[in-house]
């Protein structure tokens, strides 16, 4: 039988409590990540600047 790839949701607040019930190995979840296709080099650079605003005096 052909192991089940995971097929939920990558929030990691529900992966966390899907392993925590026992209801996912995080081996599978490891096995599941490694097979992702690695795609940073379609990842665009974001500059942001922020400005520091005076607090007003009270």
């Amino acid at each position: 039988m052909a192991k089940q790839i995971y097929s939920g949701s990558t929030d990691k607040r529900i992966i966390g409590m899907k392993i925590f019930n026992g209801e996912l190995v995080e081996e599978d979840l490891k096995d599941y990540l490694d097979s992702l296709p690695d795609v940073s080099a379609n990842a665009d650079t974001v500059t942001v600047v922020m400005e520091k605003k005076d607090s007003p005096v009270s």
